[in-house]
């Protein structure tokens, strides 16, 4: 499905600077860049995607190295620790909006991606958040709730979204369905009943 995009604004350079913090990211990576990359382009967006190393020490450069020619788009640039590729990354975007995204989930899947974005562009929100997947927020209106930002781990876009609902943006949050979600409610609902249990007993 092709999108018909809202033009970006006269300060920024793309629709869309793509944020993807990756550690030891080797095995997902390259896939992550090469199907954001296909992805948007296909939609007509203007992006730059910024890969940013949190400390990797695998073969991940090594990989994104050899997409350079294949994708111009892509930018390697480094973070000073784990949890601080978001901060670096929106310093460095230059797009009118921001996609947060880790290298497994998009070389999974980007469903989804092209609505929220396209809702973000044309001022329909201030951020949408698909919590354990990805996060695009208006980048101008988002940047004080990311600065300074440490992010890591499967949490990372539920702080976000906490971040940005503190500084009063517009936010859509959905919850996505999954293993993680799934697991978490059994762990509820038999905490729940070993304690009725001891009741009854």
């Amino acid at each position: 499905m092709v999108l018909f995009l809202v033009p970006m604004s006269d300060s920024a350079r793309f629709d869309l600077s793509v944020i993807l913090p990756f550690g030891d990211d080797e095995e997902a990576v390259g896939v992550a860049v090469r199907r954001t990359a296909e992805y948007l382009r296909a939609t007509g967006t203007s992006f730059e995607l910024l890969a940013i190393d949190e400390d990797s020490g695998d073969n991940s450069h090594a990989v994104l190295a050899l997409l350079r020619a294949e994708i111009p788009e892509l930018r390697v640039t480094t973070a000073p620790g784990r949890g601080r590729g978001v901060d670096v990354g929106t310093a460095r975007a230059q797009g009118t909006a921001l996609l947060v995204i880790t290298p497994d989930v998009a070389a999974a899947s980007l469903d989804g991606v092209g609505d929220s974005l396209r809702r973000v562009l044309a001022s329909e929100g201030d951020a949408e958040v698909a919590l354990g997947r990805y996060t695009v927020c208006h980048r101008v209106r988002a940047l004080a709730s990311l600065r300074g930002a440490r992010l890591v781990g499967a949490a990372m876009h539920r702080r976000i979204s906490k971040r940005l609902h503190v500084r009063n943006l517009l936010v859509r949050v959905t919850e996505t369905r999954g293993t993680g979600v799934a697991a978490k409610t059994a762990v509820g609902r038999l905490r729940a009943f070993a304690a009725r249990a001891g009741r009854v007993a």
